[in-house]
């Protein structure tokens, strides 16, 4: 049987369109996974440069602060007082990328100058439109930056407070308050910043002298040597040749450059600097005595010595001190003759301690105190009186001095009256070096914890002595004292040697050129001839120094060593750092 197989058209047309459906979908599944991938790629590019782009705002951001800083840093430029910011900087010229930045100084604290708010946006413009943006916000703390500098040991008393640091060349003894570092040799006291050696401190002194000028402001003379109720303005430099004294209700605007030695004696007085002018510059030393209320605005500039009477109050230095010397509180001298008595190293005030009001103690170590040299200062000659009340320590050193005058380099000994080294201990006058024995030992001076009156006279050749208003030896004595130009230390020998200073208090110490006579002992009140009076009743001046470089800030004209003129600019601010940093 022969089988026919006949073929079926419909099913081979099938066989191809399942084929054909088959490719199809494979082409379509490539396209679409084509299309994915392009997608990605087309968002990942897109991301890229979406990153690159605040990258690059992010670094613009981060100039924007550093911009800020330097302009902080150094605001000589600036018409402002500092630079509050600006609208649509730029790190270069025509490009699309800009920034604005604003500057507020932290007003919270009145006396915390050195610490400013920064906020900055940095963009770019296409189009007209910000296409991206980096914002940043920062505190910024201008550190080390200097209040106080002096050039030798210097002590801050209790009532003395710095707001920022300070530099001495040598030691420094704090009584007071610095809410800052201390740049020392060595330091006592404790200070809320940290203590640094003087070489940690890159700043150099300001480039201020006699000849001092500024390119941008003029001169003018004070031909008088003392002045009360007065104005000095428009703002200049203001010179005195030779020494000057200030008295009270008297206002500077500009600098007070004085070529000679400066003492302000009165009251309400104010001097206020101009815009990178230093505010005074004193080529001696500077003296502020008992004065009330003195605002000083400024760079204050000082070849000599600062010396503050205990007694000043209300003294505000708003910008900084740099004194080539040291900077010390007076004891106040109030015969009239204004001896006062410099302190040297940390004699404590004792306010409500003394024999009548307050008291100075001294420690034994190397406290005491000095006049300056002075001819015919304090010269004993013939009659005298010498009185004192102490609370002696019950050990005192051999030859340990109430108080010693001798000449300038403390060679020769004019009159003292200091311990001896028997035992016990007693006191003796000396003139020269021929002595006298009081008949006043140191236990004489401690059988209760209480205060003993020390009275010496001197008529012709009779010496008598009294404690406590009671005669303790009298005699004959030929020899007298010797005077000459020098100076009187108290609680030290003539020597100022540590190994023969005064351990304990005093009070009311008095210096008459006679003898008051026995009924007048302890002599007080208004007796004639008295010559050195010390109350030491004072509570220690009242000094707040307040680092302030927007007004520290200055600009010296100079001149190379080809004799070309430039500009100095220079700060007391040495460096800045950012306490914190974060985006907005």
């Amino acid at each position: 049987m022969l089988d026919i197989i006949h073929n079926n058209p419909s099913s081979a047309k099938n066989r191809r369109g399942v084929a054909l459906l088959m490719v199809l979908l494979i082409v379509i599944a490539i396209a679409v996974l084509s299309l994915g991938f392009v997608s990605r790629c087309d968002t990942e590019l897109a991301c890229g440069q979406n990153m690159l782009l605040r990258t690059e705002m992010d670094q613009l951001a981060d100039s924007a602060l550093q911009h800020a800083r330097g302009l902080i840093l150094k605001p000589q430029e600036l018409s402002s007082e500092y630079w509050t910011g600006g609208v649509g900087q730029q790190l270069v010229a025509d490009s699309p990328d800009y920034y604005d930045v604003t500057v507020t100084r932290n007003e919270s604290n009145p006396n915390e100058r050195r610490d400013y708010s920064i906020t900055c946006e940095a963009y770019e413009v296409k189009n007209a439109r910000k296409v991206g943006s980096s914002r940043l916000s920062a505190e910024l703390r201008l550190d080390p930056c200097i209040a106080l500098w002096t050039g030798a040991n210097t002590v801050l008393q209790s009532r003395q407070v710095l707001w920022g640091d300070l530099y001495c060349a040598g030691r420094v003894t704090n009584l007071g308050t610095v809410k800052g570092d201390v740049f020392s040799n060595a330091l006592t006291g404790t200070v809320a910043g940290r203590h640094k050696a003087v070489a940690d401190l890159s700043l150099g002194w300001p480039p201020v002298t006699s000849t001092y000028s500024n390119p941008y402001y003029g001169t003018g003379t004070i031909s008088l040597s003392s002045l009360s109720t007065t104005e000095y303005t428009p703002a200049s430099v203001w010179r005195r040749t030779g020494d000057l004294v200030i008295n009270s209700n008297v206002i500077i605007r500009g600098m007070l450059l004085v070529d000679g030695n400066l003492s302000i004696c009165g009251n309400t007085n104010s001097i206020i600097a101009t815009k990178n002018l230093p505010v005074l510059y004193v080529n001696g030393d500077l003296t502020i005595e008992e004065v009330d209320s003195l605002t000083i605005e400024g760079l204050v500039v000082v070849e000599g010595s600062v010396r503050i009477a205990a007694s000043a109050s209300n003294i505000r230095v708003l910008g900084g001190l740099f004194a080539k010397g040291t900077a010390t509180e007076t004891a106040c001298e109030w015969s009239g003759d204004s001896h006062d008595g410099i302190m040297y190293d940390a004699p404590r005030w004792r306010p409500a301690g003394g024999r009548y009001g307050g008291a100075l103690e001294f420690d034994g170590v190397n406290d005491h105190l000095r006049t300056t040299d002075v001819t015919g200062h304090l010269t004993l000659t013939g009659d005298y009186t010498l009185s004192v009340w102490v609370k002696s320590a019950a050990s005192q050193k051999s030859w340990a001095a109430i108080l010693a005058r001798t000449n300038t380099t403390g060679s020769t000994n004019y009159w003292s009256l200091q311990f001896d080294a028997s035992t016990p201990k007693q006191l003796r006058v000396w003139h020269g070096n021929s002595s006298w024995a009081t008949g006043i030992t140191v236990n004489d001076l401690t059988v209760s914890d209480k205060w003993y009156n020390i009275t010496v006279m001197r008529q012709g050749t009779s010496m008598s002595s009294y404690l406590d208003g009671t005669s303790r030896n009298s005699g004959l004595w030929t020899t007298g004292p010797t005077s000459g130009t020098g100076h009187l230390n108290i609680a030290t020998n003539r020597t100022a040697d540590p190994n023969c200073c005064f351990t304990g208090l005093m009070d009311d110490l008095r210096i008459y050129a006679e003898a008051v006579g026995s009924s007048n002992v302890p002599p007080s009140g208004s007796l004639s001839g008295l010559i050195g009076h010390w109350k030491f009743d004072e509570s220690g001046s009242e000094v707040a120094i307040i680092a302030e470089p927007a007004r520290s800030a200055l600009v010296a004209l100079l001149t190379n060593a080809f004799g070309q003129p430039y500009e100095a600019h220079w700060s007391q601010a040495a460096g800045a750092f950012f306490r914190s940093i974060g985006r907005n």
